[in-house]
């Protein structure tokens, strides 16, 4: 993993590199627009939907494609006759522990964010072990991955299976996000302030406004 990219407030990015302190919040709370601003906020956060659309169609069980089985259940012998209708599948990631960061460096992207200082994460593993260290009573680390920046509702036949707490709109794709994510063992779980004395020799300040 190469290097990655914290925004944060000054007062922030301080505690991090000199106390190895830090926020780590949660998918769900992205939903709230008011308190992030559209930069960050999201209300669809963690959710996708497949759809297929039926103009007219005569199914059997020798037939029925398999998207709609969820949808119909047909016995043996029988037929359904559809025609003019949508069929939706919506799917909501459950709620994960989440660090976000970038894999790339832009003073652009930071001021948008409202940001004023950049912290770079120069051994990624390393750092990462730490809050998994932390958190090892509250959550289990499942991985760091790249956003997909692709709409959240699609054709059922366009669906790569990118799981729903990793996509992000395309209007957002300049933001190069990559979110480490942990599963919690509990459930209704809040953002939470972690300190590890080992993680700050693996992050520096770089940009400071």
């Amino acid at each position: 993993m190469g290097v990655l990219y914290k925004y944060m407030k000054k007062e922030h990015a301080k505690l991090l590199v000199e106390q190895g302190s830090l926020r780590i919040g949660t998918l769900y709370e992205f939903r709230d627009e008011e308190k992030h601003g559209q930069e960050i906020g999201d209300n669809k956060e963690g959710t996708k939907s497949t759809y297929m659309g039926v103009d007219q169609a005569c199914w059997s069980t020798a037939n029925q494609p398999e998207f709609t089985k969820s949808f119909f259940k047909l016995e043996e012998d029988a037929t359904l006759n559809i025609s003019g209708l949508t069929l939706e599948k919506p799917q909501t990631s459950p709620d994960f522990y989440i660090y976000c960061t970038t894999y790339e460096f832009d003073e652009s992207a930071m001021r948008d964010f409202g940001y004023d200082s950049c912290v770079a994460i120069e051994q990624p593993e390393n750092f990462l072990k730490c809050i998994s260290k932390s958190l090892k009573h509250k959550g289990l680390y499942q991985g760091s991955y790249k956003c997909k920046y692709q709409s959240r509702r699609m054709p059922h036949d366009f669906d790569s299976g990118v799981h729903p707490a990793l996509i992000k709109e395309n209007e957002y794709s300049y933001q190069k996000e990559v979110r480490s994510i942990w599963l919690s063992t509990k459930d209704n779980i809040q953002p939470i302030i972690i300190k590890s004395k080992k993680i700050k020799k693996y992050c520096r300040i770089i940009s400071c406004l």
